[in-house]
C-alpha cells in the first residue's frame, strides 16, 4: 500500500481531527487577530490621553494664576494645595500616556515575533 488515496487521508483526518500543525496556524491566526484589534483599539484611546494630559496643564496654569482672582490672605494653604493638585493631576495623566504607549509597543512586538519567519 504505497500510496494513500485522498479518501484515506481525509477519513484519518477527520478520525483523528486537525493535526498539530493545523491547530498551531488556527491558533497563530487567533492570537495575531486579537493583538491587531487589542492595538488598533488602543491607538484609537491614545486621544483621550493626550487630551487628558492638555486638560491637567490647563487646570494647573489656571491654579497658578487662582483662576484669575486674588488670593485672599485666608486662602494661601488651599492655593498651594491646588497647585499641588494640578501638579499631580499632570503627573498622573502624563504617565498613563506613556503607561498607555508603553503597552501599544509591546503588542506591537508581540505581533511582530508572533508572524515573524524562522
Amino acid at each position: 500500500m504505497g500510496k494513500i488515496s485522498l479518501f484515506i487521508k481525509q477519513y484519518v483526518a477527520m478520525a483523528k481531527g486537525d493535526d498539530v500543525e493545523a491547530e498551531a496556524a488556527k491558533s497563530q491566526r487567533q492570537a495575531e487577530s486579537a493583538l491587531k484589534t487589542q492595538i488598533s483599539s488602543l491607538k484609537g484611546d491614545t486621544i483621550s490621553f493626550e487630551d487628558a494630559i492638555t486638560d491637567a496643564k490647563e487646570t494647573l496654569e489656571s491654579a497658578k494664576v487662582h483662576g484669575g482672582k486674588v488670593i485672599p490672605s485666608n486662602m494661601r494653604d488651599s492655593y498651594v494645595d491646588k497647585l499641588l493638585t494640578a501638579k499631580n493631576n499632570v503627573t498622573i495623566a502624563e504617565t498613563a500616556h506613556k503607561q498607555h504607549l508603553e503597552t501599544i509597543k509591546f503588542l506591537e512586538e508581540m505581533l511582530d515575533e508572533l508572524t515573524k519567519e524562522s
